[in-house]
């Protein structure tokens, strides 16, 4: 029996419904409960979590949309056997990949941190300053070409890109979001 027809039986509550089920899927929830739980728990275990999804399906059947029933039942096994575990205080350790990901999102929150108090320390520079800092850092000119933009001397430019980056660096130092190793 297809998926299809098979959830419409269920839906209906059709006898026999529930036992082509546990033919066709039983297997298939079983490995994500034993692949779940790591070898924590025993086949009986395994077993009464397997009940436990396909008795969800038979109670639950009517909200599964058509084509659902196979991710349906994976996502429910992966449940209940973490609920098991749980209640047998067993943790699944974090996966690398989960590992990767915070770490990934710590860096990035990190960055936009260290962003939003650059911002805020430019916010607090003269503004000649904070546009001979644009001119040289965004549109990558140089000092001569910003001297000659804003009619200043080009030894002028330089002290204040070296006074504001000093500046900068107090108020990330301040901020806690500066150490003597991020300059390059």
């Amino acid at each position: 029996m297809d998926e299809k027809e098979l959830l419409r039986q269920l839906q209906k509550q059709r006898a026999g419904a529930l036992e082509q089920a546990v033919a066709q899927y039983g297997a298939y929830v079983l490995a994500i409960i034993r692949n779940r739980s790591r070898g924590v728990l025993t086949p009986e275990d395994h077993e009464e979590i397997a009940s436990d999804v396909f008795f969800a399906l038979w109670n639950g059947a009517a909200r599964i949309e058509r084509g659902q029933l196979r991710p349906w039942l994976g996502a429910v096994a992966r449940n209940r056997t973490a609920e098991a575990m749980r209640k047998q205080n067993v943790y699944l350790p974090l996966e690398d990949d989960t590992l990767i990901t915070l770490d990934r999102l710590w860096e990035q929150m990190v960055e936009k941190e260290r962003c939003a108090a650059i911002a805020q320390a430019m916010r607090a520079l003269p503004d000649e300053d904070r546009e001979i800092f644009y001119r040289f850092y965004d549109l990558s000119q140089t000092a001569a070409q910003i001297a000659e933009d804003l009619h200043l001397n080009a030894s002028t430019v330089r002290s204040r890109l070296m006074r504001g980056r000093r500046t900068l660096r107090e108020a990330l130092e301040k901020g806690g979001l500066f150490c003597e190793n991020d300059v390059g």
